[in-house]
């Protein structure tokens, strides 16, 4: 397990990421092929080539438990994640505008890889305050046609609680 970076420079509004932990913050690099930053893609191009080449000298499948914005993939990215192989990548679909960048990462990486069913997975949120089990469902889908496996994140408030749906 290793953590290369900490925090996030997006503002998320059911995120608690960048309160607990503020903006990104690059942090020195040890070896590891269990990637849990917050959001590697928004650290420097220098520090992100860093990590992986350190991902690249590992013995083992390497995994990004942390997450992987797609709004911020580029073919760069995407040349070194094809080197890596990684076993498996998390993605987001939490809002709406996470959607098209989804699509375009999805087209990206089938490029290179031939069977991705079980390579790239995504976090879909559900049940926030006024979200619905159709519109749920509808992103679920969504996630699978952009060629995700979708794994169903539960919108819980500060107190823990997720909010009451009638219906």
């Amino acid at each position: 397990h290793v953590i290369t970076s900490r925090g996030c420079p997006n503002r998320c509004w059911f995120c608690e990421v960048w309160k607990r932990e503020g903006d990104i913050r690059e942090l020195p690099i040890t070896d590891g092929w269990l990637l849990h930053d917050d959001n590697i893609l928004a650290c420097s191009e220098n520090h992100i080539r860093a990590v992986f080449s350190m991902l690249g000298r590992q013995k083992h499948p390497v995994e990004f438990r942390g997450g992987l914005e797609a709004a911020r993939l580029k073919p760069w990215h995407v040349e070194l994640l094809a080197q890596l192989r990684p076993k498996q990548m998390f993605f987001a679909y939490d809002t709406p505008d996470d959607y098209e960048p989804l699509v375009m990462a999805g087209k990206m990486l089938r490029e290179i890889w031939t069977d991705t069913s079980k390579t790239l997975r995504c976090y879909v949120l559900c049940g926030y305050p006024g979200d619905t089990i159709e519109a749920a469902e509808k992103r679920m889908l969504q996630t699978r046609e952009a060629g995700f496996w979708p794994f169903a994140m539960l919108y819980v408030d500060r107190s823990g609680r997720a909010p009451r749906h009638s219906g």
